[in-house]
């Protein structure tokens, strides 16, 4: 306020009439009460100070569950991978016995068969 006065005094010293310098009070009061004092400015500077550091302790936590809960999913995914080779790989050696077991059942009755043709064109 005593600037007010001070710009008004200052106006109609150099013969502003009144209501111009008036005016230009009234204009000037408008301008500067929506100015930030210091006391404003360093309040608001640790208020967002105060909720950056909040935030970064919310997302620090955050990650931190984040990562957890990935590791445990890549966890039960590497083992479920794991029970999947150990399944794949039963079945191919019951597969492998099931392919020779079939080579024998098949394989030495034409065998014995070709023998036998064999003999019988060796012995005519």
């Amino acid at each position: 306020m005593k600037i007010s006065l001070a710009l008004y005094d200052a106006l109609t010293s150099i013969s502003v009439p009144n209501n111009k310098a008036k005016a230009v009070v009234d204009a000037w009061e408008d301008d500067v009460k929506d100015f930030a004092s210091i006391s404003d400015l360093e309040r608001t500077e640790s208020h967002l100070q105060g909720s950056i550091t909040a935030l970064r302790t919310d997302l620090t936590a955050l990650i931190k569950e984040q990562g957890a809960d990935l590791r445990t999913l890549v966890e039960r995914q590497a083992s479920q991978f794991q029970s999947s080779v150990s399944k794949l790989e039963s079945n191919i050696t019951v597969l492998r016995w099931q392919f020779w077991l079939l080579v024998l059942c098949f394989g030495f009755p034409i065998l014995k068969s070709l023998y036998e043709v064999y003999g019988k064109v060796v012995t005519s």
